[in-house]
C-alpha cells in the first residue's frame, strides 16, 4: 500500500508536470475567452469568412499552443535559475512576432474582409499570447489554484 502512495507522489513531482498543467489550465481559460471574442466579433462585424477560424480550430489551437508553452517553460526552468523572467521575455517577443505576422496575412481581395480577418485573428493571437506570457508563470508558482 505504501509503495502505491509513493508512486502517485512521484508521478506528480515530475519536473514537467506543473508547467504542463499550468499551460493546460491557462489554455482552458484562454479558449473560453477566445470563443467569447470570436462570437462577439462575428456578431458585431457579420464577418462571413469562417472557414479557417472556427470553434474547433480555436479550441484545438489554443489548448495545443498553451500546452506546448507550458512544456517550453519547463525546458527553460530546467536550464535557467530565473526561468519566469526568461520565459516571459521570450514569450512576449514571440507574441509580438505573431502579431506582426498576423498583420501581414492577405486573406481576401476585398480589403474590408482582410481587415476584418486581421481583427479576428489579431484578437485571438493577443489573448493566447497574453495568457501564455503571464498566466503560465503565475500558475506554475500558484499551482494550488488548479491542482
Amino acid at each position: 500500500m505504501s509503495y502505491f502512495c509513493i508512486m502517485i507522489e512521484d508521478k506528480y513531482d515530475s519536473h514537467i508536470y506543473k508547467p504542463l498543467m499550468a499551460g493546460l489550465f491557462a489554455g482552458y481559460l484562454a479558449t473560453v475567452l477566445n470563443l467569447i471574442y470570436d462570437v462577439a466579433f462575428r456578431e458585431y462585424t457579420s464577418f462571413p469568412l469562417h472557414e479557417m477560424i472556427n470553434v474547433s480550430t480555436i479550441i484545438f489551437a489554443t489548448l495545443l499552443v498553451l500546452a506546448v508553452a507550458g512544456c517550453i517553460y519547463a525546458l527553460i526552468d530546467r536550464f535557467s535559475k530565473n526561468s519566469a523572467p526568461v520565459y516571459t521575455i521570450l514569450s512576449a517577443v514571440f507574441t509580438l512576432l505573431l502579431v506582426y505576422g498576423t498583420l501581414q496575412v492577405h486573406r481576401s481581395d476585398n480589403s474590408m474582409l482582410t481587415s476584418q480577418f486581421h481583427g479576428l485573428l489579431l484578437g485571438i493571437v493577443l489573448i493566447t499570447g497574453i495568457f501564455a506570457t503571464f498566466l503560465i508563470p503565475y500558475f506554475v508558482k500558484h499551482s494550488k489554484l488548479f491542482m
